[in-house]
């Protein structure tokens, strides 16, 4: 992955899955122009979700966080082993059109470990699922 981020044209793919139910806590497709795609697994099914476009406040906090990624600490030993009930996350980053994607796998029972900037990536992502694919109850 190249040192500098292609801030036009990136993709986030954030997924989550296990947890006591087993469910995760929902995924979602973040594009540099604002499109999203939520989704979430029932029963080991996908089930598409909310989409639209993020307005300027909800797109800024995933954009500040992508400014500052630095993809090559993603593979550290240790963060993907899971513990009873962990929920597991994977994020793919794609920078414009290069390949490969940066893929980071993690259980939040190591989420301590992640590098500063994929702790930041997932807080925001995080939020913005709450904000924008989870329907008030």
């Amino acid at each position: 992955m190249p040192a500098v981020v292609d801030l036009t044209g990136w993709s986030i793919v954030f997924k989550t899955s296990g947890g006591f139910g087993g469910s995760g806590k929902g995924s979602i497709t973040v594009t540099s122009d604002g499109k999203f795609q939520c989704s979430s697994l029932d029963r080991g099914q996908t089930v598409s979700g909310a989409s639209g476009k993020l307005n300027a406040r909800q797109l800024q906090p995933v954009k500040d966080a992508v400014a500052q990624l630095k993809t090559q600490g993603w593979d550290q030993p240790g963060l993907n082993i899971s513990a009873a009930d962990a929920f597991g996350y994977r994020v793919e980053f794609r920078s414009g059109d290069k390949e490969p994607v940066a893929v980071a796998k993690w259980y939040d029972n190591a989420a301590d470990q992640l590098p500063e900037d994929l702790k930041r990536l997932d807080t925001v992502i995080e939020q913005t699922i709450k904000n924008v694919c989870v329907s008030p109850r």
